[in-house]
């Protein structure tokens, strides 16, 4: 743990000492880190959930009903977590 805080404070240290572009640069590269992180973590969650509402049995291929129930499920997902995110920017405004 000590060791982690270490690296931690060195490359803060080192972040600050390079010039303001290079700083915009890794800031900008971490925010896309955490975005595709957070995609990965929702495409997660969509598989999680919809595959244990629609696949009951897994086989060799999906029947036309569990592509469908997995198509409509994951939509759903994706239009309700929109409508949260939207919600939640109008509210801040």
């Amino acid at each position: 743990q000590a060791r982690k805080s270490s690296l931690g404070m060195q490359a803060a240290s080192e972040f600050g000492n390079l010039d303001k572009k290079s700083q915009k640069e890794v800031q900008t590269f971490i925010e896309q880190q955490q975005q595709m992180q957070q995609v990965q973590a929702i495409v997660g969650k969509i598989t999680e959930l919809c595959w244990d509402k629609c696949v009951s049995k897994p086989g060799k291929d999906l029947s036309d009903t569990e592509k469908m129930c997995l198509a409509n499920c994951s939509e759903r997902f994706l239009d309700t977590s929109m409508f949260v995110v939207n919600r939640i920017q109008s509210k801040k405004k």
